[in-house]
């Protein structure tokens, strides 16, 4: 697969740079690369040849996928990918004709700096919000919603699958799971909810650290369950009191170093 520029959206940021106690996550990062190729397009020059391909091989009988392309662009993620402390990763958008107004608000997105955007908070508020028992606009730039596929589509059933596997921009999304969010899981840096597609993300039962909550239950929905929201509460509560700490403590050496 052909590389994106080696500079992306976030200018002037160095892979994994620091800002204040926040590492970097995205800025800099493959992913990040991968996306800025993308610019306005609402198929990712990647992923193009593909989609052709299966045009061409519908035109011949095939049933094919049914992801909804004519009205604005890919989208990947969610919310501030480059900083958050919780990211859930999920199947793909469900496709509404309403989207097509918020075109620009998707695309500004794939910076990887933007809140969780406020036209989705009908789907934020009951399935993650309200789990996790916090306010949407405490957990804005704290939570990213992460799509292993990009397109919109008003189902995700095998024929979808079986088409999203071969495309490029699901292969950079699973190598950025597996290469950068699952070790900073790991060293607990952050919060990775495994929550839908699982077969298409390449993960299965069997991860030992705290720090990643493969979820299967409820099947049919991406909610999270209570159990699981507490545990998310818990965690954002404990980074809170960690960094609080932090700044007290810097105070203090600060105050030592002038004396």
């Amino acid at each position: 697969m052909a590389r994106a520029s080696a500079r992306g959206r976030c200018s002037g940021v160095d892979a994994f740079s620091t800002t204040g106690d926040n590492t970097q996550v995205y800025c800099g990062s493959d992913f990040e690369q991968f996306w800025s190729a993308c610019r306005g397009s609402r198929i990712h020059p990647f992923d193009m040849p593909f989609f052709e391909a299966e045009k061409r091989l519908a035109a011949n009988g095939r049933r094919a996928a049914s992801f909804e392309t004519s009205q604005y662009g890919p989208w990947p993620f969610d919310g501030p990918l480059d900083q958050a402390k919780v990211v859930i990763c999920l199947g793909n958008p469900r496709y509404s004709p309403a989207d097509a107004q918020h075109a620009a608000l998707m695309e500004r997105q794939r910076s990887g700096q933007e809140p969780l955007p406020k036209p989705w908070d009908s789907f934020y508020g009951p399935n993650i919000a309200r789990p996790i028992d916090m306010k949407l606009d405490d957990l804005r730039r704290k939570v990213c919603v992460l799509n292993v596929c990009p397109y919109p589509s008003r189902r995700m059933e095998d024929t979808e699958v079986r088409f999203a596997a071969g495309l490029p921009s699901i292969w950079a999304a699973q190598k950025f799971l597996r290469e950068v969010l699952l070790p900073r899981a790991e060293s607990g840096e952050l919060l990775l909810v495994l929550r839908r597609k699982h077969q298409l993300w390449g993960v299965h039962e069997g991860f030992a650290a705290p720090n990643i909550a493969l979820v299967r239950e409820p099947a049919i929905s991406a909610r999270l369950t209570d159990e699981l929201g507490k545990r998310i509460k818990h965690w954002l509560e404990g980074q809170a009191s960690g960094m609080h700490s932090g700044t007290a403590a810097g105070s203090n050496a600060r105050r030592v170093r002038r004396g």
